[in-house]
């Protein structure tokens, strides 16, 4: 989905220690655990190169330590500036991260960093990355096999031993991992939130995500599909987790996950669906509608958003009509350049543009809960509505609406559309979608 671009600075860690080890969960040793740098990474400015009497813009700044990270372990200090990782240039922030992610935890890496003027290396081992915990949870790591590449899945359980009806959770688009040191997201609050209410919860990573095996996440080859795959394979292995009620099991999408959840539905049967802030229409049409709200938000003259609707529809038919790359397009029309960018593979984006979500939900027979928030810029508000009104058409008296004032996309509290596009940092977690979401399926478990 369009989203606007609100990173300033790349950050490779979360302010959280490591936990004591009679706290963590064990991981299965097949999946080893991703490597934790343990710096916040900030770009080589012309300020920075001036007050660090820098010869270069390359590389890339320590701002941030955290403690149990291989930057601190390996005596790397504020205003060190990484300018490589096992010989390899650092250009930015971005750089940075991406090489980081190739190591896994127990790897020996040599960092190369700019102190006081002079260049210095040092050999570390990788830490690994910390774990995620919340109060009043539990939370085990696990892993899934993917068209013979393991995937990994972080389950958030009650405190107690007692059986439980159990949600898996499908996140937004996008290549990111949903591990949320501390808590400190706003779907984490949620997950944690519906845990302590009595519900396991799973989240299933994404192809060569974290500690995910598979093929990267941006290539071609992680499409649709692909991540379809992932999310039924984490549906069967949810239902069979000890303490885990196999005929009280929902799935719960937020955004692109609500138009992947009746698609799992169909692959393996569910109890009952939570969509949140989803798409009801075409994937062009709910395109054309987004881009236009936004670009009317951000004050652009009526002439100009017409214009850069009609750009749009041209460049995306190539890409999603058509079925044209992104390169032989840019080739041609260069101009389409702003048009056709997406945060996933451009066959991600031809699958979900060929699905006619109406069929999908006929295909459903559970009942569904849409929640929408009203200040969400990225869905479309009247996209609720709708959708409950398609489900209803198939099946009466399956589709209950919830809209709630004042949430934004990110589940985060903001009084507007507008507000929320504008904003440079998080905001404020939404408790409403916790209590809507909560109550819902309370309800259906019980049924």
């Amino acid at each position: 989905m369009p989203f606007t671009n609100r990173v300033t600075r790349v950050t490779l860690c979360f302010a959280s220690a490591l936990l004591p080890i009679a706290q963590a969960f064990a991981v299965p040793p097949q999946l080893p655990r991703a490597s934790f740098l343990g710096v916040q990474a900030s770009p080589v400015t012309d300020e920075v190169r001036a007050r660090l009497a820098l010869g270069t813009r390359e590389g890339a700044l320590v701002s941030g330590l955290v403690e149990g990270g291989t930057a601190k372990a390996a005596g790397l200090r504020v205003d060190d500036v990484i300018v490589a990782l096992d010989e390899e240039p650092v250009s930015d922030p971005a750089e940075l991260a991406a090489r980081i992610v190739r190591h896994k935890a127990g790897e020996r890496v040599a960092l190369r960093f700019i102190r006081d003027g002079e260049a210095h290396t040092s050999v570390a081992v990788m830490k690994p990355r910390p774990y995620e915990s919340g109060e009043g949870t539990r939370t085990e790591y696990s892993a899934v096999d993917v068209n013979g590449s393991l995937r990994r899945t972080i389950i958030t359980r009650p405190a107690d031993d007692a059986a439980h009806p159990a949600v898996l959770y499908v996140t937004g688009i996008g290549c990111f991992s949903q591990e949320s040191l501390g808590v400190r997201s706003t779907e984490a609050k949620l997950l944690h939130g519906l845990a302590r209410a009595g519900f396991v919860t799973m989240r299933v990573e994404k192809t060569g995500v974290g500690d995910s095996q598979g093929p990267a996440c941006p290539s071609p080859e992680a499409d649709l599909r692909l991540e379809l795959a992932g999310y039924v394979e984490g549906l069967k292995a949810l239902k069979s987790l000890p303490g885990v009620r196999p005929d009280r099991v929902f799935v719960v999408g937020l955004s692109i996950g609500g138009v992947h959840a009746p698609l799992i539905a169909q692959k393996e049967p569910v109890r009952g669906v939570v969509v949140v802030n989803t798409v009801a229409k075409t994937f062009i049409e709910y395109l054309v509608e987004t881009r236009r709200r936004q670009d009317t938000l951000k004050g652009l003259p009526f002439d100009e958003v017409d214009r850069h609707a009609r750009m749009g529809e041209r460049c995306n038919h190539d890409l999603l009509v058509e079925k044209r790359t992104p390169d032989a397009i840019l080739a041609a029309h260069p101009e389409c350049k702003e048009h056709i960018g997406y945060p996933a593979p451009h066959p991600y984006m031809q699958q979900w543009a060929d699905l006619d979500l109406a069929a999908e939900w006929k295909r459903v027979d559970a009942p569904v809960l849409i929640v929408q928030g009203e200040s969400d810029f990225v869905a479309t508000v009247a996209d609720a509505p709708l959708l409950r009104d398609v489900i209803e058409s198939f099946h009466p008296g399956h589709a209950t609406l919830s809209m709630i004032p004042g949430m934004d996309h990110y589940l985060t509290r903001e009084p507007s559309m507008k507000a929320s596009m504008e904003k440079t940092a998080a905001g404020e977690f939404e408790p409403r979608v916790l209590e809507t979401i909560q109550g819902w399926l309370t309800r259906q478990a019980a049924g």
